[in-house]
């Protein structure tokens, strides 16, 4: 009788383990650092300024109908290898590839992904990647999606 009860226990506490371990874990907007991808970064930050749409005529695309550029207070980040060191509270200038529009079919009409838009002022996580570019006047960090906060 004592090993039945002992078998009986000891699945009980297998099959417990086993439906814990398959649950669905929480949501956890932050990522560690080796689930970043090199070059890029995880950052909360606060949109500080809109730049205005360019007037440069040869500008074509969704940046030349809304704003896509901000600067951008990183108040915290997670680094992926490569990615050049921030300062935390500094101000950095990001192209945001999707706009800082909400997203409409006039801008994307094949696009899937909604985004709300962002406002100066306003918090958001997102992932960045950094650019290398010879174009000094080019922001050096781009974001393609975002969570607002």
């Amino acid at each position: 009788m004592n090993m039945n009860k002992t078998l009986f226990t000891v699945a009980a506490v297998t099959f417990s383990v086993f439906l814990l371990s398959c649950s669905s874990p929480k949501e956890n907007k932050t990522l560690s650092e080796s689930d970043i991808p090199p070059g890029h970064a995880q950052i909360v930050g606060v949109v500080s300024k809109i730049e205005p749409v360019s007037d440069d005529a040869s500008q074509t695309g969704p940046c030349s109908k809304a704003p896509c550029v901000a600067l951008v207070k990183v108040t915290s980040a997670v680094y992926g290898a490569s990615f050049p060191q921030l300062v935390i509270n500094k101000d950095i200038r990001v192209k945001f590839n999707f706009t800082l529009e909400k997203t409409t079919k006039d801008l994307f009409p094949n696009m899937k992904e909604e985004y709300p838009g962002l406002r100066e002022g306003q918090e958001f996580t997102a992932l960045v990647s950094h650019v290398e570019t010879m174009d000094e006047t080019a922001p050096q960090f781009q974001i393609y999606a975002y969570e607002t906060n």
